[in-house]
Formats: C-alpha cells, structure tokens, sequence
C-alpha cells in the first residue's frame, strides 16, 4: 500500500471516523431496514449506545441463513435503485444460495476500492488481463475493469470458459503487465501451458489471484514459472467483492478500512478475540446504502495481525491469511479435524497435478479417504509418490496407525477431468452422512 498516502492521517484519525461511520450506519439501519429494525428492537440497541468501536460487539451478529432466508427484509432502498442484484453459494457447492443488492452508489465504492487495490500491483498505463466470471454490465470482470481504468490502467477481458491454450494465445498477443484471475484458473493456465514455451518471457509483471486459499507451494511455483511477484486478493460478495489485498511484504491483507469494521471472535462463543487470535472473520460495512451489513459472519478463519507491515503502511490494519472456512472442516471418528488446506500444500508441491477433489466415507468400519486427482500425465510413477506422500503426512499416519483410519485411496484422472468443479472452494464430500456411520 506504501506510506506516502498515509503520511498525514494518524489512527486515531481512522478509528474516529470508523465510529462515526459505526453509529451512522446503525441508526439507518434501524430506520430502512425491516431485518435490522425488528433485531436491534429486540436488544433496545440504537445507534446512541455506540460510544467507543469496541462497543460494536453489542451488537448481535448477522448470519449468512439470515440474508438466505429474508434477503428482501435486509434492504434498505426501493428496489427501483437496485443497480446490481446477484444470487450465489458461497460454500463450495454447499450452503445456502443467499441474494445480495447494491446500489449505484455501492458499485461507485466497490469499484474505487478496486481500482486503489490493483495499484498494489499495478501502476497507471499497465495492461491488466482479467479473466473472471460476470462479463456484463456490473458482473464480476465488469465491475474489475472500471476499477482498473479508475487506476489509469487498461483493462482486457476474457473469458473464463476459454481453454488455457487460448487464454495463453489471448497474454502472447496482448502483452499484459498484470494477470488478475481466480486461483483455480491461473494454476490450471501454469500447469497445463508450462510445456509449450517459456511463460517467463510473456512480459507478466505481476499476477493477482483471488478466490480461494491458495498454498504456499503454489504461489512459489506460479511465481517461479512466470518469474513475476504474485500477489493474494481475499474477497467477499456480500461484502461487495473486494475486500482486501496482499501487499509487496507478503505478510498479511490490507483491508478496506475507510467502508468495512473487522472483528476476529470465536467460532462457538462469539467472543472478540485481540490480535494474532484465530477466528471468524466478522465484517459490518459502513457505507452501504442497498443492503448495509452488521456483524456478518463470514464463517472465515483468521486473526488481525498486531504487527506493523513492512510496506510501510504503518496506519493500517492487516488480516492474516485466511486458510479454510467453518464449513470446509471435517471430523474424523478420532476426533482430529481435516479439511482441503491441510492437504493443499502437501499435494500442489508435485509438479503433475493440476487439482483434486476428496471425499471422506467408509470401508471395513474405519474412516477411508478418497483422492481424485487430475494430472497433466498419469503413470504409475506419480500415483505411487502420491501415495506416499499421503501415507506420512501425520495426520493419516497417525489415525491410520492407531487403527481409525484404512490407507488412503488414489485416483489418477485425465486433464480436463475436474474442470467443472475447480471454480468452487474445494469441499471434502462427507459421503459418511449418506448412510450413516
């Protein structure tokens, strides 16, 4: 983010605006929106009890059932002035589809947040190649782009549903400076492109990937292979989109701080936790005028890093990086817990695979995990250091020796084989609900 935009304002002067925001936000609510008004009615809150930001954990939290179920009762303007209105899941393939709207207004600040965000990577002039869903007027890569003219830059879209080849012949005759993309795609771009040319000599400077929790071994890898700096965007579309970046230190994200409040509490009490805690993630926007949130439990894993960043932006708060949500976690009949990043990291250091999927069932009473996994090539060879891999990683060793757990499976499948399911965040299919255990 760097310092020199920062040099003047203090933190002082950033948390008094965030509590005038705070108590601003609160009394609109309770006036326009019928969800807000009926819940802070029932714990006689107002936006006059706000007196100091730790205040704001009086107030009840939001859950992501709440806009599922009564997404309407949440707005706050006619619906006439709804700009932007959009359905999803945010839980993998699971969850519930939840419906969220914004405003001119609100599009106006995502797109602003966008723009000063892409100048962590980017700088006026650069040619940025977003290839994201959401193509029209106010979809995802829509949206993205004014952010990017915002910045001075020059934006190009393409299609996500495009082959990696074509993607790679859309960089070769576009030349762009910065790649923007969810991580999924830019790993499957790396992986299946790698053997048809030097990817370094492409002249990408930075790439940008958001949408899931990538691993450590695969930002080095991407980095290495196109000899650029790669950097992290952590995003919600409830709160709207972009949310907050991976600065050059690499030690944490930026958050939008002059529209969001974030929290860090425990997953079972709600307690707020202090700096470098583990726990939910709790956003409440402060400028939102379709449908302001407070509280909202994202179901996100993380804590508020108590450090100063070494980019300088000494005034700033940082997120730390978020590794799973509550809902990606399974527990095995041990007890121990598991979900996809305990295994990311691990998988994505062999060069073959491309992605996977994990199904956790049953066989001959103990606990039994399943690997489908798509490789660029499969052989006998990868299969067997897989399998090895596996079988000492503690957590499988351990359940597996104390007799809770069969050996692991492996399934190699051709490229192109989990294509479909690779834009959701990866989920380990529990498929010992189906017939109980």
């Amino acid at each position: 983010m760097g310092k020199d935009h920062l040099e003047c304002v203090t933190r002082d002067d950033i948390d008094r605006y965030q509590l005038f925001k705070l108590r601003q936000t609160v009394a609109y609510v309770t006036e326009k929106s019928a969800f807000y008004r009926e819940l802070l009615g029932r714990k006689s809150i107002t936006g006059e009890d706000i007196h100091t930001l730790s205040d704001l954990s009086l107030l009840p939290f939001t859950e992501p059932a709440d806009i599922a179920e009564h997404p309407y009762n949440f707005t706050c303007v006619p619906l006439g002035e709804i700009e932007r209105a959009t359905t999803f899941i945010s839980s993998g393939t699971i969850g519930p589809q939840k419906r969220v709207f914004f405003t001119e207004k609100d599009l106006e600040i995502m797109t602003d947040f966008m723009g000063v965000g892409m100048r962590t990577v980017a700088k006026q002039g650069d040619t940025v190649m977003i290839m994201l869903p959401g193509a029209r007027v106010n979809g995802q890569s829509d949206l993205l782009a004014k952010g990017v003219r915002k910045m001075g830059g020059r934006p190009i879209k393409a299609e996500v549903t495009l082959t990696s080849e074509k993607l790679l012949q859309i960089i070769d005759r576009s030349r762009p400076t910065t790649l923007f993309t969810a991580v999924p795609l830019m790993w499957r771009i790396t992986q299946e492109t790698r053997g048809h040319g030097d990817l370094s000599s492409k002249g990408v400077q930075k790439i940008f990937i958001t949408a899931a929790y990538p691993p450590q071994s695969m930002i080095e890898q991407i980095r290495d292979i196109w000899n650029c700096d790669v950097h992290v965007h952590y995003g919600l579309t409830e709160m709207g989109l972009g949310v907050a970046v991976d600065c050059q230190a690499h030690t944490g994200y930026h958050y939008d701080e002059a529209d969001l409040l974030v929290e860090v509490v425990d997953p079972v009490t709600g307690e707020v936790l202090g700096n470098d805690q583990e726990g939910e993630l709790v956003f409440t926007t402060l400028n939102r005028s379709a449908m302001p949130l407070l509280r909202y439990r994202t179901h996100d894993l993380s804590s508020l890093s108590g450090e100063t960043c070494p980019c300088g932006a000494a005034t700033l708060k940082k997120i730390g990086k978020v590794t799973r949500r509550r809902e990606s976690i399974v527990r095995l009949s041990g007890g121990a817990e598991i979900y996809p990043s305990l295994f990311d990291e691990l998988l994505f250091t062999i060069p073959e695979i491309i992605d996977y999927q994990l199904s956790l069932g049953k066989k001959d009473g103990k606990d039994a995990l399943s690997f489908t996994i798509e490789v660029i090539e499969r052989g006998e060879r990868v299969q067997q250091r897989i399998l090895r891999l596996l079988a000492e990683y503690p957590v499988i060793r351990e359940n597996v020796t104390q007799g809770g757990m069969a050996p692991p499976d492996v399934e190699l499948v051709n490229r192109g084989a989990l294509l479909s399911m690779s834009r959701a965040k990866k989920m380990i299919l529990d498929e010992r609900l189906k017939g109980g255990r």
